[in-house]
């Protein structure tokens, strides 16, 4: 188009950048380069700005270094990335720059999940290959109907459950907040294959409230072999112990690892949910009444609770013995 319209004769090169939407200077480089080399130099230029993948004024190690940190979630913000830019490599760059880099690398700001220093990963993730042997282990009858569930517990209370909603961008939400020492512990097992759930409402945590609840899951199959997936807890009934009612298998998971029991999640879920976040509670009869159309959802609707369990290395192994 511009070399078309210089062609003419009839616009000045002013009018000829203001029809395209460029500057005067690219004009008279557009028309220099199509005087000296006709259509092809001008469309067969090299583009301007770096190559693809690079970025300026940063040697491909330092594109490296600073890949392996956003990788690695080395930096909290882009103002420590920036710093450590300047301290360890003498590159100087704005926060914006360094922010755009940090996208560019695919970077996305997320609250890290805690994870506890005495956490085995190894151990994890053998866990996760050798789950279908320690279902073998157990030895059940052949032709017997079984249920593999994790189960998890967790506390609530009369503390006001702060969270966040929605609201017009550029305003500060507020919330009433109280603080009550008053505690409340929900137990909770969801079911592999079929997508069932179990509740209950215990006052504390010990050893007889977890024989209550696994008694609780019994209830759901009486007939059926229950395999009760669990952390390591104190409070928890372990494999061997003569306490455990008949019918239900424990299997530990490895110390320090909540990410391999799905119920985990379950928690946040609830405490996101409508009547119990940012809601003040005179009692914790009120409180369980609020939580209950959040975990009617769970025992009601099997999609909802396989949504949480549905993960591969997990069916994979719970049917791996299927045939035996």
């Amino acid at each position: 188009m511009c070399v078309k319209l210089a062609a003419t004769g009839e616009y000045t090169s002013e009018e000829i950048a203001k029809i395209c939407g460029n500057s005067k200077s690219s004009i008279f480089v557009w028309i220099n380069a199509f005087r000296k080399d006709g259509f092809e130099g001008l469309l067969g230029r090299e583009k301007p700005g770096p190559e693809s993948g690079t970025f300026r004024g940063l040697p491909v190690t330092v594109v490296e270094e600073l890949r392996e940190g956003v990788q690695s979630g080395r930096w909290a913000t882009a103002e420590a990335a920036r710093r450590w830019l300047q301290q360890e490599h003498k590159i100087q760059k704005p926060y914006v720059t360094v922010w755009q880099w940090l996208k560019k690398l695919g970077g996305v700001l997320r609250v890290p999940r805690p994870k506890h220093p005495g956490q085995n990963p190894a151990a994890a993730e053998a866990f996760k290959k050798e789950l279908g042997q320690k279902l073998e282990a157990l030895r059940i009858p052949a032709g017997t109907r079984v249920k593999v569930w994790v189960m998890d517990e967790a506390r609530f209370g009369l503390h006001t459950e702060v969270r966040r909603v929605w609201i017009t961008k550029g305003v500060r939400p507020e919330v009433k907040r109280q603080t009550r020492y008053t505690w409340d512990y929900l137990y909770g097992a969801l079911e592999v294959v079929e997508g069932r759930a179990v509740f209950a409402h215990l006052p504390t945590v010990n050893l007889e409230c977890n024989d209550l609840f696994l008694r609780e899951i019994i209830k759901m199959d009486p007939e059926a072999h229950h395999v009760v997936i669990a952390d390591q807890a104190g409070f928890h009934l372990r494999p061997g112990d003569n306490r455990v009612p008949e019918g239900v298998h424990l299997i530990s998971l490895p110390p320090y690892s909540p990410e391999l029991n799905p119920c985990e999640q379950i928690w946040d879920v609830i405490k996101d949910s409508e009547g119990v976040a940012n809601g003040l509670f005179s009692t914790v009869g009120k409180l369980r009444k609020a939580m209950e159309p959040a975990l009617r959802r769970f025992w009601e609707d099997a999609a909802a609770v396989l949504s949480l369990v549905g993960r591969p290395w997990l069916h994979s192994e719970a049917n791996v013995s299927y045939k035996t």
